[in-house]
């Protein structure tokens, strides 16, 4: 039995085979699944103009602010990055400023207390375990001259903890959420015991945004115009997560986009790279958002759009309503 087992492991050894595997080494594994898009939408050739048409207000401002790190392959994020890098991508939140709306914010960032998420893996956050920057959030916001209290409007694009986890934190915002975010079974089952906003958001302050049937915006198949005035546009970017929202900011110097978990870094939509599709909820979904947002670029030479975990779009092409802050 001893030589038949050393047999067995030379041969492995040979074959190149780093890890004993039950499939032979003469039969590779299957290739995984490419992603199956939809047709895509066609984009009017006047969608460019009609941001600037459609748009009543100016002076809405953007500011990124880096509250946290988290940890994974590179591999996981983009097919163009090597498995062998340990990325700390930052986790981000995004301040807006609405000349009548007040403080507005995508995004919350992480709880104060990580528990285990600040030293596990998570199933439900694939970029944990996570550390908190710069105090986290509110101590971000306190050095911008902005209070807890000022806060009028948070958008959730995901029920993740690094996007919901002080979405209760600010006792006058309308929390704002898609209703497939809201009820989806998947959050329950991958997030169990880890920060759901579910447990702490006041309903009277709970606005659940129904994609289903709203007019496309674009490209993308759905668009919902958060204060009818042409600034902000909620999108349906369902894919990277289940019920994941995107926002689109009409700026005075061009739009940005924000993609929420919709794209993870740089090179999922400038370079048509894919996340490994353990960590996104549908890949086709994830592609086809993708795709889309590659034919807005076309269509609006100004658009920006920002990553969920990258800010070098944002430094690539600076503006003058855009800020990171320090």
């Amino acid at each position: 039995m001893r030589t038949a087992a050393a047999v067995a492991a030379a041969a492995l050894a040979l074959a190149g085979c780093g890890e004993v595997s039950f499939i032979p080494a003469a039969l590779p594994s299957a290739a995984p699944k490419a992603p199956v898009l939809g047709p895509e939408l066609p984009v009017s050739p006047v969608f460019g103009a009609s941001l600037i048409a459609n748009r009543n207000v100016s002076g809405v401002t953007v500011a990124a602010l880096v509250v946290g790190r988290g940890r994974i392959r590179g591999s996981e994020v983009s097919s163009l990055k090597s498995p062998e890098a340990r990325l700390r991508p930052p986790v981000l939140a995004f301040l807006i400023r609405h000349p009548t709306k007040g403080a507005i914010l995508f995004g919350t960032g992480l709880p104060d207390d990580l528990g285990r998420l600040g030293r596990r893996h998570e199933r439900g956050s694939p970029l944990s375990p996570f550390r908190i920057e710069g105090g986290g959030l509110i101590p971000r916001l306190a050095r911008l001259g902005v209070k807890p209290e000022d806060v009028k409007w948070i958008i959730l694009p995901d029920l993740a903890p690094e996007w919901a986890g002080q979405a209760g934190a600010f006792p006058n915002a309308t929390v704002v959420v898609s209703s497939g975010a809201w009820s989806n079974p998947r959050r329950d089952d991958m997030g169990a015991g880890l920060p759901d906003p579910r447990d702490y958001v006041p309903e009277e302050r709970l606005r659940i945004v129904d994609f289903s049937g709203k007019d496309p915006y674009g490209p993308f198949r759905h668009g919902v115009d958060l204060f009818k005035d042409g600034s902000l546009v909620l999108l349906d970017l369902s894919g990277g997560a289940t019920g994941g929202m995107g926002l689109w900011v009409n700026l005075d110097s061009g739009p940005l986009l924000l993609s929420g978990p919709a794209a993870l870094v740089y090179d999922n939509v400038y370079d048509k790279a894919l996340p490994d599709r353990g960590i996104v909820a549908d890949l086709s979904g994830f592609a086809w958002n993708a795709r889309a947002m590659r034919q807005a670029l076309g269509a609006v030479p100004r658009l920006i759009v920002a990553p969920a975990y990258d800010l070098s779009p944002l430094r690539i092409s600076p503006r003058p309503d855009i800020a990171i802050a320090p």
